[in-house]
């Protein structure tokens, strides 16, 4: 328990020593007011009761200063932090948490202060970087209450990290096949693999010759390609063990794929998208060459590159009998809320539906007592 022990000042003035112990090491705390002392004694005694004491020093550290470290040795499923992953946690600390809350210590950040930083965020860059910003610093505190340095964590608003993306538009397929059409033959693959086979850009950019399996209809995704500021081209494992899987393609996607390889692929190095050099085909020249498809067949300004990925995804969602796990394995997610995105209900779906529940309504209507009120069109 804490204990008060008063003393003087060499000028004479008295001074209010609050002395308690955290894993076996003293601590204390000097007040110039005995009021003030009792009442941070009282502060000590009742975390001590719930377990939660933390020293001072180790909670004077800024959280600048712990981010830093935090990203340096932060670790998930025993893996280090991927360049992109990294790449992106220090622009939302650099733009959106940091300048507002860096300077703090991390002990004395408390739930109001988090709570307006979250509500000023949210009005200046929108609710999806909020909520990107917000679980980002609620995983920072997470295990620097880990680390004992903090008694609880100061982020606690219910559902400040949920992000409300708009749902993504559903491409026809008509569409789809004119834009991959559209690609210059070089770049062409890429369109094609996310909008038949459901692959993210970085993972066909990531394929070499050794992963097309023309036989049994298959590539096997073992990596991808990033491009990071600073660092440039990085090929690395996929995020997570549902993205390594073996994508089955449409046997017209596949021809079209054997193709690409004997006229683009890399002989020497197995790249299959290569630039006019044969070097590996950068981010950029794949955005310019799908802007300009999008302009010549007349596509929304606003359709990306993903959105041929959420087609290929629908597509399958559609087949009879599918489960969610067997989408999990082919679009490469690792939980089941993700691959329940593409198992929506499109307009043309709800039409069918709409016309088979008028079919059994005729159906049950034929069958039904004359004493009993039906349907009838007016």
């Amino acid at each position: 328990m804490a204990s008060i022990r008063k003393r003087a000042t060499s000028a004479g003035e008295p001074r209010f020593d609050v002395r308690w112990r955290v894993h076996g090491r003293a601590e204390i705390k000097t007040f110039r007011r005995r009021r003030d002392a009792e009442a941070f004694r009282r502060t000590v005694e009742g975390d001590e009761l719930r377990g939660i004491v933390t020293s001072p020093r180790t909670g004077a550290t800024t959280l600048a200063d712990y981010a830093d470290q935090w990203l340096r040795s932060r670790v998930v499923s025993g893996r280090p932090l991927a360049p992109a992953t990294r790449y992106g946690y220090q622009r939302l600390l650099e733009r959106n948490i940091l300048p507002a809350l860096g300077s703090a210590k991390l002990s004395e950040l408390q739930p109001e202060q988090v709570r307006t930083w979250h509500a000023e965020l949210t009005h200046r860059c929108g609710h999806d970087q909020a909520a990107k910003s917000y679980r980002l610093l609620r995983a920072l505190m997470n295990t620097a209450l880990d680390d004992e340095r903090i008694g609880r964590n100061p982020c606690r608003l219910k559902g400040a990290g949920v992000e409300r993306a708009a749902e993504r538009p559903m491409v026809p397929t008509g569409e789809v096949l004119a834009l991959i059409e559209a690609m210059p033959a070089r770049y062409r693959i890429v369109a094609l693999l996310g909008g038949l086979g459901g692959l993210r850009t970085g993972e066909s950019l990531g394929l070499q010759r050794q992963d097309i399996d023309p036989l049994r209809s298959c590539v096997h995704v073992r990596r991808e390609a990033q491009e990071i500021p600073g660092l440039g081209r990085i090929v690395k494992e996929p995020k997570s063990e549902a993205g390594r899987r073996t994508v089955v393609l449409p046997k017209e996607a596949m021809r079209a794929l054997v193709e690409h390889l004997e006229a683009f692929g890399h002989a020497e190095t197995g790249e299959l998208v290569t630039d006019a050099r044969g070097r590996p085909a950068r981010r950029a020249r794949i955005s310019e060459a799908w802007q300009a498809a999008k302009a010549t067949t007349g596509s929304a300004p606003g359709l990306r590159m993903h959105d041929l990925r959420h087609h290929a995804a629908t597509l399958m969602a559609r087949m009879p009998g599918i489960t969610t796990k067997e989408l999990m394995a082919q679009i490469g997610h690792a939980s089941p809320r993700a691959a329940l995105i593409y198992q929506h209900a499109t307009e043309e779906r709800a039409h069918a539906v709409a016309s088979f529940m008028s079919e059994q309504l005729a159906a049950a209507q034929a069958d039904t007592p004359a004493e009993v009120v039906r349907l009838r069109s007016t």
